[in-house]
């Protein structure tokens, strides 16, 4: 393969609570991780704070986004939004978060972005064994309002996160064809994966729907942006990129890149996706992790 640019960013997910000034989170990135991308979280945008609040801080991140030259290509919701929100059966909550997810597309284009999105939803175990007809009946009309939403305002498209169990959506190769062409069908704004190499049903009979490989084999063209992290066999934290995770990782460099020409790789966002325990030392070395991992990719 020739030596291309990699589209290197980190998602902003571990960064909540450990940084809470943006000039220091952005220079960090810039001057410490030396990338030029970030992928925003809601968490990080702090959408629950009332809106005078958002205001002054999505000013305040512009600011410091343009002082370090840093772009935002996509968005996501992060863990604290890892809830029902379209899925869930009241219509009055639904309607509140196709209103939240309005503000968090007009929010993510005014930083630049030109994708942003979340899993589809999640179900409670009461409604996992209908989750067929609550993703044709639910699911899809209130996402299709969405994309209607994302293409008045040109989002160049709309991401969604296939996850690893039922209730949760998009757990198998055959599952995530099938909601993906669903969700495209007569959608004003298109439907794209954010693809996360350590995702998938491992209680599925059929191995591919956990081999990171072949949901890169089936999805690379679907893409555009990719969640990294390190994946060791039994352990689903989201693992960095150290010579010590690397020693046993799934995750190779040179394989994942093998799904990629010059052309793709330019024009798709390698996100690292990391997660880091509030205990020492781990906390304690988490900058020095996260550059390790900065470094695995870019050489």
């Amino acid at each position: 393969m020739k030596k291309s640019k990699l589209k290197i960013s980190v998602n902003s997910g571990f960064a909540l609570n450990r940084f809470t000034n943006n000039d220091e989170f952005i220079r960090f990135v810039k001057n410490y991780l030396k990338i030029d991308h970030i992928q925003l979280t809601s968490d990080f945008l702090m959408l629950n704070l009332e809106n005078k609040l958002i205001k002054k801080n999505l000013f305040d991140l512009e600011k410091a986004l343009i002082k370090y030259n840093i772009n935002i290509n996509s968005t996501l919701t992060g863990g604290f939004t890892r809830l029902n929100h379209l899925a869930h059966p009241n219509k009055s909550i639904q309607n509140f978060w196709i209103k939240w997810f309005k503000n968090f597309f007009k929010i993510s284009k005014f930083l630049g972005a030109n994708y942003s999105g979340s899993h589809l939803g999640i179900l409670s175990y009461k409604e996992d064994k209908n989750s067929t007809k609550i993703l044709q009946n639910r699911l899809l009309k209130n996402w299709h309002i969405l994309s209607e939403y994302a293409y008045k305002i040109n989002l160049k498209g709309i991401i969604w996160e296939p996850m690893s169990i039922t209730r949760e959506f998009g757990e198998t190769i055959k599952k995530t064809k099938k909601i993906d062409q669903l969700l495209n069908k007569n959608s004003k704004c298109p439907f794209f994966l954010c693809l996360d190499v350590g995702h998938g049903d491992i209680s599925s009979k059929n191995p591919d729907n956990y081999n990171p490989y072949k949901w890169l084999e089936e999805f690379n063209k679907k893409s555009p942006v990719i969640h990294l992290k390190q994946v060791i066999k039994n352990n689903f934290n989201h693992l960095s990129f150290t010579n010590e995770n690397n020693l046993n990782g799934l995750i190779k460099k040179e394989n994942v890149l093998s799904f990629f020409d010059k052309k793709d790789i330019e024009n798709i966002e390698f996100a690292l996706e990391l997660s880091f325990k509030e205990r020492d030392p781990i906390d304690r070395n988490l900058k020095r992790d996260v550059k390790e991992s900065v470094l695995y990719w870019k050489n």
